[in-house]
C-alpha cells in the first residue's frame, strides 16, 4: 500500500472518520491495527520482522534499568542491536555478501551457495534505525523504559511513517501517541494541504522527470551527452521531490491525528556548500547517524583532521551501505565522506586565510559556492541511480570525458531542464521566505481558491500510474 492509492485514501478515512470519538486506548489500538493493515498489504508475513524486532526492544528497554551491572546492561543492549542487525542484515545484505565473497575468492568460491531467494522488507531499514535508537537512549539515560507494549508496537509501526521516515526519537513521538489530541479544523487544513502538495511534487513533477530521465542510467551508451546531461540533473532534483514528498505527506497524515513529525528536509538544495548540504537534508537520518555512529566513535575533533577524516568516511560508507547493498552505494558513501573532508580543508586552508575579504560576502560568491556544490553532488549522484559500477563509468566517460553538443537540441531536453531550474528557483525562493506563514495569513476563501488549483493540478497533471517512491527500496 502507497501513499498514492485508492487503499491508503480508504484506510486514512476509516481511521479519521473513528479516531476522535474514541477513547485514548481505543486511539491507541485503531492506529496500532491500521498500521499492521497498512504493512501486511505487501506481505503479511513480514509483520512478524517488525512484532519481533518490537517484542526484542520492549523487553530489552524495561530489563536494562533493573539489571545492577554495567556489564550486564550492556549485554542485554548489544543483545538488542545483534538482534535487529541480524534481522536487517540476513534480508538485507545476505546476497550482497554472497556475491562480494564469491568475487573476492575467484575460483575458489566456486562451492559457495547461490543467491538465496529474498524480498526486502519495505521500510527495514528506517524501523530498525527508530527501534533501536529507543533502546539505546533507554541504555543511556535519556529515555524511560515504557512499560505500555501497545505504545512501543505503534511507535515502532506508526504508518504514516513505517516505511520511510522520518526516523522519530522516542522521546518525541511517544508522547504524543499517548496524548489524547482534540479535534481541531487547523490540523485538518494543515494535514490535507501537506498531503496535497506532496502528492503534488511526486506524480505531477518528479515522477515525470524521472520517467524522461531515469531510463538513461540503465544503458548510457546510447543516450547523448545533452541526454545524459539531463539525466544527472533531473535525477538529482527527482531523489529530492520524491523523499520530501513522502516526508510531505507523513507529517500531513500524523498531523490529521494531532501527531507532529519531525522536519526532514530544510531546503537542501539552497545550501552554499557541502556540510550545508547533509545539515539540510534527511534530517532524521543525518541525526540518528551523528548519535548513534558518528560520535561513538569519537565525534568531530576539529583540531585532529587526520581522526576526524577518518571516522567521517567510515561514517558515510555505512551511510551508503545503509543507503543499498551495493558497492556502488558504498563508493557513493565514500565519495560523500571526501567532499566533506575536502570541503573543511578547503574552509580551513583556504577559506580562513580570506577571512573577511569583501568578495566572500557578495552574491557572486554565494552563487559560485552554490553551483560548486550542486555540481559536486550531481556527479556523486551518479553512483546512487546507476545499477552497476560499469554503467556508471560509462556515464561518467561519455558525460565529462567525451562531451558533445549531440542531445541538447532535443526539446524534452531543454524542457527538463527548464523544469529543473524552476525547481531551484522556487525551492530557493521557498528557503528565503516563509510561504507557510503567509499562507496561514491568507483569507479562507482564498486558501481554499489555492486548494482547489492544487486538487485540479493534482487531478489533470498527474501521471497516469505512480512510480514507487525512491526510499521505498532502502
Amino acid at each position: 500500500m502507497t501513499f498514492a492509492s485508492l487503499e491508503f485514501g480508504c484506510l486514512l478515512g476509516f481511521c479519521l472518520s473513528l479516531y476522535y470519538f474514541l477513547p485514548a486506548r481505543g486511539r491507541t489500538l485503531l492506529m496500532l491495527l491500521a498500521s499492521y493493515v497498512f504493512y501486511c498489504y505487501w506481505k503479511p508475513l513480514y509483520a512478524l520482522l517488525i512484532l519481533a524486532s518490537t517484542v526484542l526492544d520492549y523487553t530489552m528497554a524495561l530489563l536494562i534499568p533493573r539489571l545492577e551491572t554495567r556489564r550486564g546492561k550492556r549485554m542485554a543492549l548489544l543483545t538488542s542491536i545483534a538482534g535487529n542487525l541480524g534481522m536487517l542484515g540476513y534480508f538485507k545484505y545476505t546476497n550482497f555478501a554472497i556475491d562480494s565473497l564469491r568475487s573476492l575468492l575467484g575460483p575458489l568460491g566456486s562451492n559457495l551457495p547461490g543467491p538465496v531467494e529474498l524480498i526486502l522488507p519495505i521500510g527495514i531499514s528506517f524501523y530498525t534505525f527508530q527501534t533501536l535508537s529507543y533502546t539505546i537512549d533507554v541504555y543511556r539515560g535519556d529515555q524511560e523504559p515504557e512499560h505500555d507494549f501497545l505504545l512501543v508496537a505503534l511507535y515502532v509501526s506508526f504508518f504514516p511513517q513505517l516505511v520511510a521516515g522520518p526516523i522519530e526519537r522516542a522521546r518525541e513521538l511517544m508522547p504524543q501517541l499517548k496524548a489524547k489530541h482534540a479535534f481541531t479544523w487547523l490540523n485538518i487544513e494543515e494535514g490535507a494541504r501537506l498531503i496535497l502538495w506532496g502528492l503534488v511534487k511526486k506524480l505531477v513533477v518528479s515522477d515525470r522527470i524521472s520517467l524522461a530521465a531515469y531510463p538513461h542510467f540503465l544503458d548510457p551508451g546510447r543516450a547523448t551527452t545533452g541526454e545524459l546531461a539531463f539525466a544527472a540533473a533531473g535525477m538529482f532534483v527527482v531523489v529530492y521531490l520524491d523523499f520530501s514528498s513522502y516526508s510531505d505527506v507523513a507529517k500531513g497524515t500524523a498531523q490529521l491525528f494531532g501527531v507532529k513529525l519531525t522536519q526532514n528536509f530544510r531546503y537542501p538544495h539552497a545550501a552554499g556548500n557541502i556540510a550545508e548540504y547533509w545539515r539540510r537534508w534527511h534530517i532524521s537520518m543525518s541525526t540518528w547517524v551523528r548519535d548513534y555512529v558518528h560520535r561513538p566513535m569519537g565525534g568531530f575533533r576539529p583540531r585532529n583532521l587526520w581522526f576526524d577524516s577518518r571516522t567521517t568516511l567510515v561514517t558515510m560508507a555505512l551511510v551508503g551501505l545503509w543507503h543499498g547493498a551495493s558497492w556502488t552505494f558504498v563508493v557513493w558513501g565514500i565519495a560523500n565522506g571526501m567532499s566533506l573532508i575536502l570541503y573543511r580543508v578547503w574552509r580551513i586552508y583556504v577559506l580562513r586565510r580570506f577571512k573577511g575579504n569583501p568578495f566572500l560576502a557578495t552574491p557572486a560568491w554565494s552563487l559560485l559556492s552554490w553551483l560548486t556544490t550542486n555540481f559536486i553532488r550531481i556527479a556523486i549522484s551518479v553512483l546512487f541511480f546507476s545499477p552497476t559500477f560499469a554503467s556508471a563509468l560509462v556515464f561518467y566517460r561519455r558525460l565529462y570525458l567525451e562531451p558533445t553538443l549531440a542531445g541538447f537540441e532535443e526539446p524534452y531536453v531543454w524542457v527538463g531542464f527548464a523544469l529543473c531550474n524552476l525547481f531551484w528557483l522556487f525551492h530557493y525562493a521557498q528557503s528565503r521566505w516563509d510561504y507557510g506563514a503567509k499562507v496561514d495569513a491568507m483569507h479562507p476563501l482564498l486558501r481554499a481558491t489555492g486548494y482547489t488549483l492544487l486538487f485540479y493540478v493534482l487531478l489533470f497533471g498527474a501521471v497516469d500510474k505512480a512510480e514507487q517512491f525512491i526510499y521505498y527500496q532502502f
